[in-house]
């Protein structure tokens, strides 16, 4: 392989990773934003990716915090925690 296409490869690696890991970071919201200005591209809305892509966002935001499990009511002491230390 030559080391222009090496260079090619490894940039359009990077620049996907970097879509990735920001379109992860995204909140919600924020997401349909984005959705909804990529949105007004021709033919890209009839996709069916694209409406996959829509409707999870809009089940990720619709779950909000529901979606979470709720927090113990209280931690349990060392003594009921399998494996701790005993306490004298």
């Amino acid at each position: 392989m030559s080391a222009p296409l090496q260079g090619l490869i490894v940039a359009l690696v990077v620049a996907f990773s970097l879509l990735y890991s920001t379109w992860r970071l995204l909140s919600a919201r924020l997401r349909i934003r984005v959705l909804d200005l990529l949105a007004r591209i021709p033919g890209l809305r009839d996709t069916a990716a694209f409406a996959a892509l829509r409707a999870r966002a809009v089940a990720r935001l619709a779950a909000a915090c529901g979606a979470c499990a709720p927090a113990p009511k209280s931690a349990a002491s060392r003594k009921q925690t399998p494996g701790a230390l005993r306490r004298s």
